[in-house]
């Protein structure tokens, strides 16, 4: 690991814990240009069953905040990584995956803590992306301990859920070749995968909700996992499952 101070590590260090909740206006905001001339264009049909089968994907994705008690499979599971995450066929496509990643250095890990399944052993596990494969680094119920460290979110999400997408940064990969800007680019990154991650789940009649921060330091569940500090760090999670048919999220 590079001993060079980094003003993007420091940051990171810094800004592990949410700060206490400060008045804001909750109101949507959004920019216009009055004084602009303005060039009308066509709106978003809300008939979605006249539209092809992305669009419709595209159209019907939402955060889901209740989830059914319905477990997670491994069939499902492996379709939502590797169609999310994982590498596109082909000879050409060897090392490129299914999203967009600044000078191809793709910093973002994924880990994945199942908490309800029939077929896939409760624990948590690291998505090789080279073999395709769910690689098991920790056994165990980790339910209690996640949802805990999440419990800020309780007003957020409604019912337990199988199922946890955690993105993790491994800070060297972006800033060798791009120095501090890296870190940006490792978080747009994230912005690729998690949009990946929404209209895949859609798709597949699934419900994800992003949840960005705990309510403790990030720390916390980096040591559920097993990272070291400083090399690589969790800085995004997502709760999945089946949405549930009689609560609205």
């Amino acid at each position: 690991m590079n001993e060079e101070y980094s003003l993007a590590r420091d940051y990171h260090e810094n800004s592990k814990s949410i700060p206490s909740a400060r008045p804001f206006n909750p109101n949507t905001h959004y920019k216009i240009y009055p004084a602009a001339k303005a060039i009308p264009m066509e709106k978003n049909d809300s008939d979605t069953e006249q539209q092809d089968s992305f669009i419709q994907t595209l159209l019907a994705r939402k955060s889901t905040r209740a989830f059914s008690p319905k477990n997670i499979n491994l069939s499902t599971l492996s379709q939502l990584l590797t169609l999310s995450f994982g590498l596109r066929s082909g000879e050409d496509n060897a090392q490129q995956r299914t999203y967009a990643s600044a000078g191809g250095r793709y910093p973002i890990e994924v880990y994945i803590a199942i908490m309800q399944s029939d077929d896939i052993e409760h624990g948590i596990y690291h998505y090789n992306i080279a073999d395709n494969s769910l690689e098991l680094i920790k056994v165990g119920e980790y339910s209690e301990k996640i949802k805990d460290f999440y419990k800020n979110q309780e007003t957020i999400i409604t019912t337990d859920y199988p199922c946890m997408i955690l993105f993790s940064m491994v800070f060297d990969r972006p800033m060798e070749k791009y120095g501090e800007r890296g870190y940006r680019f490792a978080l747009l990154d994230a912005g690729h995968m998690s949009q990946n991650l929404y209209l895949v789940a859609t798709h597949f009649g699934l419900g994800v909700v992003a949840l960005g921060a705990g309510g403790e330091s990030d720390d916390r569940i980096d040591d559920i996992i097993g990272l070291v500090h400083g090399e690589e760090n969790v800085f995004y999670s997502f709760a999945v499952g089946h949405p549930s048919k009689d609560i609205k999220g």
